[in-house]
């Protein structure tokens, strides 16, 4: 049986055990009761022979001394009446015989049969004497019966009714021995059944040891076994030693195991590799350089990571399509592993767009000259025309430099400052930047001004400085514009150069503009309320005009101040309407529609088209300072800009000319037709208070 259970699965195997302990079961309860009906029926038997023995013997007994009464009954009475006790001595007779049989019948050989047979022959003794007795009152000698009675006849009826008080005891003895054996009889029997039972109960425990090793071990090794594939350990294999549910389990568990180890490994591969190009992504690529660069022997090698960037691939997605953005890609990156198909590789990846990186072993002493031969090299195989289509693409790149061990000694920090060389390389647009720990200091620099941009608001460091505009034909002051400056607490007077760039980067420049915007209004109000018909002019920056809430704003100050709407004048620079695209036309047409005047700034600079302006609903045009800076000496930059101003006038615009330092320039705008002016020639940028007793003192020179 414990050979044949493993064989079987679960479900039979526990139904053949309990089938076999429900036998065991029924066996024993059947033995049981088969002995306790034996000994019941043993019992009844002992009892029933018992008293019918004593019951016969009873019974010859009384027939004995109720024939000694009849014969004192013949000795006393008539013939007549002899005789019809006679008949009554023959029928006790016959019924003393009659029990005499059945006694003899029943009693076996024993100590009651040898009773019986003492009995039965003082019983013959008895009646022999008996006999004489009545053969003596028959012959009417009643003194010698009367004699015999008392002699012969009472002796052995003594000794008869001593062989029978024998034989009763010898019954009671019997039936005494006989219950004692069948006492213990049920005691053999009963440790017996108690010994089967704990037959039984073995042999069950045994079946159920069996049945449950068969069953927990290999489900311990199951569980073990997924703990330790649960663990990542895929590889791990449960064995099955069984074809029961638990193998089943345990095979579909290494099932899953290798199904799930084929996905993780490819889920890793995915993660580590990029699709597109087949090279590895950057925390690959971070890994692998780490263990590349532990291993290299210090103080002998050094090695390069270079950080390398397509030129252009948002414009080449824009336009052609992601496609041709791959195409470029995959061509970058084939020319980048024919290149790096050496063992002075140590790593080549693919960070994310169009970022690639290559970590190289450097040889020799001077690590900047040869990271910049590798840049060369790297700029010489990959800069190329790559073709799609039908299309021309001219893929160039631009790439950043840091050196290991000198600027730092794990991957990931020298990515970091590669990183921000390539920045600096595409901000200056040189192929090719060696990081510089310099500019790291000025970076670190202007994040510090990200937390105190906030404070420079709530703390009111923050200076509005006026700069007059007048009329180029008379001097006249027509407006103003409204320039904001920094007083920072620890460095003093901050340029807007130096905040205003990187608050636009950083999404601070609205609350900048928020805040120039209610101070305008405020000088506004002031100036109002003084008669004064000033306009005053407020730069915005493109982020502003994609915030849809700024109408809304504007509205408000303008209601609040009750101001009218077209002494507000917004500015906002041409370079950053081109790059903003066409989504801020709907917010200028609102701030049109509202009353506000609107200008662009830095004209020349965005490179407009006519139909763009034309869509704009500007009223003014500012020229750059770039074309007005010793125009003078230049015929040509003359016509350009006697080009500008009429181009102006043909939209209906306002033309104001910027920077303007000299009478020189001055005579040159007027000559060509400008209409407003502001400079240093006029006046520099002014707070408050200076520029109204600037304008209290302020006299138009006379034209020229």
């Amino acid at each position: 049986m414990p050979f044949l259970l493993p064989r079987l699965r679960i479900g039979p195997r526990l139904a053949l055990v309990f089938s076999v302990l429900l036998v065991l079961l029924m066996l024993v309860a059947g033995m049981a009761i088969s002995r306790f009906a034996h000994f019941s029926s043993a019992l009844t038997t002992l009892v029933s022979e018992q008293a019918l023995t004593l019951e016969l013997i009873n019974d010859i007994s009384a027939g004995s001394e109720d024939a000694a009464r009849k014969l004192l009954v013949l000795i006393s009475t008539k013939r007549d009446n002899r005789v019809r006790a006679y008949t009554e001595i023959d029928s006790a007779n016959q019924r003393l015989n009659k029990s005499m049989l059945q006694l003899d019948e029943r009693l076996p050989a024993g100590p009651r049969r040898e009773a019986f047979v003492l009995m039965r022959g003082r019983l013959e003794q008895y009646r022999e004497h008996y006999g004489e007795n009545v053969d003596l009152l028959e012959a009417d000698d009643f003194e010698e019966a009367r004699r015999m009675l008392g002699g012969e006849t009472e002796a052995s009826l003594s000794s008869l009714a001593e062989a029978i008080r024998d034989l009763s005891s010898a019954a009671q003895v019997a039936a005494f021995d006989e219950a004692t054996r069948l006492r213990e009889q049920i005691g053999r029997d009963r440790n017996a059944v108690l010994l089967a039972c704990l037959l039984a109960l073995i042999l069950g425990l045994g079946l159920a040891a069996a049945v449950t090793s068969g069953i927990t071990g290999p489900l311990s090794n199951t569980e073990a076994g997924a703990g330790l594939i649960a663990s990542g350990n895929y590889a791990h294999r449960i064995s099955v030693n069984a074809n029961d549910e638990v193998g089943r389990v345990s095979s579909a568990v290494n099932t899953l195991a290798q199904a799930v180890g084929d996905r993780e490994r490819q889920l890793q591969h995915q993660a580590n590799t990029d699709l597109l190009t087949g090279l590895a992504q950057r925390g690959h690529f971070i890994r692998q350089g780490d263990e590349k660069l532990s291993k290299l022997p210090q103080g002998q090698d050094s090695a390069v990571l270079l950080c390398l960037d397509v030129d252009r691939l948002k414009a080449i997605n824009n336009i052609l399509g992601f496609e041709a953005g791959d195409a470029v890609l995959v061509g970058a990156a084939g020319k980048l592993q024919a290149l790096f198909n050496t063992k002075r590789c140590l790593g080549l990846g693919r960070l994310a767009g169009g970022t690639f990186v290559a970590l190289l072993r450097l040889p020799g002493s001077n690590n900047a000259l040869e990271a910049q031969t590798v840049a060369n090299e790297v700029l010489q195989a990959v800069q190329h025309i790559v073709c799609w289509q039908g299309q021309t693409l001219d893929l160039s790149i631009s790439i950043g430099m840091a050196l290991f061990p000198e600027h730092g000694q794990g991957c990931e920090a020298l990515l970091r400052l590669a990183e921000q060389a390539m920045f600096e390389s595409k901000r200056m647009r040189s192929h090719a930047s060696l990081y510089v720990p310099t500019l790291e200091a000025a970076r670190k620099q202007q994040l510090s001004l990200l937390s105190d941009l906030q404070e420079a608001v709530a703390q009111n460091q923050l200076r509005q400085f006026l700069q007059p505009k007048v009329s180029a034909l008379d001097g006249s002051l027509r407006g103003v514009e409204a320039l904001v400056r920094w007083q920072h607490p620890v460095r003093g007077w901050l340029p807007p150069n130096e905040f205003v760039p990187f608050a636009e980067h950083t999404g601070r420049i609205r609350q900048i503009t928020q805040w120039m915007l209610e101070r305008a209004v405020r000088t506004l109000s002031t100036w109002h309320a003084q008669g004064l018909q000033l306009s005053l002019a407020v730069n915005v920056s493109t982020l502003d005009l994609q915030d849809p809430g700024l109408v809304g704003r504007v509205a408000s100050l303008l209601k609040e101040a009750e101001l009218p709407a077209h002494l507000l004048h917004l500015e906002l620079t041409e370079s950053g309407l081109m790059a903003a695209g066409p989504e801020p036309i709907q917010v200028m047409h609102s701030l049109h529609e509202l009353g506000v005047k609107l200008s662009i700034d830095d004209f020349g600079t965005g490179q407009s088209s006519l139909a763009y302006l034309q869509m704009l609903p500007v009223h003014e045009l500012k020229i750059d300072r770039s074309f007005v800076d010793g125009v003078n000496f230049d015929a040509r930059r003359q016509e350009l800009l006697g080009s500008i101003v009429k181009l102006g006038h043909s939209l209906r615009l306002t033309v104001t000319a910027e920077g303007v330092e000299t009478e020189a320039e001055m005579a040159i705008l007027r000559n060509a037709g400008c209409d407003l002016v502001q400079g240093y020639l006029v006046a520099k940028p002014m707070d408050t208070p200076a520029f109204e007793q600037w304008r209290e003192q302020y006299r138009p020179a006379a034209s020229g």
